[in-house]
């Protein structure tokens, strides 16, 4: 019983034909952007296992990487919840993050905020811009990096980054060993990995030049990657627009 209000053939012809091009185009970029998803990933195993090694600008090979504990080259920190119960510790200035909140390379604002009392009366700590934010309990091996000072919930062991360590050669290292993370992870309810147990992983490390070298070019891999999804949004909305 529906009233269905229809063109000529020939100018469904044309609409259907219009509308086919564009979803071609869609399908087109949801492939280019796996592909570059895949190719991003396929390129970290080779750079992480050395079998890819860039040159220095003089075209000379980078010193041998090292391979140390964790807290040898950053200061790991934990989190903590002020009382939920009492409103002067909430709604302050500080950012306060939790693990589902790690969706992006870089996390600048968070869903709830804490007072400076707030973080005197928990075991959360006030973490500098361009920590490496990293959730240790129950989704294990989320990264981002703080554009922001903040803090966090108890479940995160987060890395203050020392002078032999470049703050986005570790977050790309970690989204690269995630399952080395999540081997040294335990728990009945849901799975959790100590502050210890982070601290003994050893993590590869070239000189810092070659760090940021590395870092660079999967930064730029990211970028055409975000490129993509943003084109696809809107043409997405594009289309939704011509079909109405």
């Amino acid at each position: 019983n529906l009233v269905f209000s229809f063109p000529a053939l020939f100018e469904q012809t044309k609409i259907a034909t219009f509308l086919t091009a564009v979803d071609e185009k869609l399908t087109q970029l949801k492939k280019k952007k796996t592909l570059l998803e895949q190719y991003k990933k396929g390129v970290m195993q080779k750079l992480f296992s050395q079998e890819l090694r860039f040159k220095d600008d003089n075209n000379q090979d980078f010193p041998d990487w090292q391979e140390l504990p964790l807290d040898k080259t950053a200061d790991i920190v934990g989190g903590g919840t002020p009382d939920t119960s009492n409103e002067l510790l909430w709604n302050g200035n500080i950012q306060w993050f939790t693990p589902t909140e790690l969706k992006f390379k870089y996390v600048k604002f968070s869903n709830r905020n804490i007072t400076d009392e707030g973080l005197k009366q928990s075991s959360a700590k006030l973490l500098a811009v361009g920590t490496v934010l990293f959730s240790s309990r129950a989704t294990i091996g989320d990264a981002s990096i703080t554009l922001k000072e903040c803090a966090t919930n108890q479940g995160f062991q987060s890395f203050v980054v020392g002078d032999n360590l470049y703050n986005e050669y570790l977050y790309y290292w970690i989204i690269n060993n995630k399952n080395v993370f999540l081997m040294k992870a335990s728990g009945s309810t849901f799975l959790e990995i100590s502050k210890n147990e982070v601290a003994k992983i050893n993590i590869e490390l070239p000189s810092l030049p070659e760090q940021q070298k590395i870092a660079n070019f999967l930064s730029a891999i990211d970028e055409k990657i975000s490129h993509c999804g943003k084109q696809i949004e809107k043409m997405e909305a594009w289309k939704k627009g011509l079909l109405q």
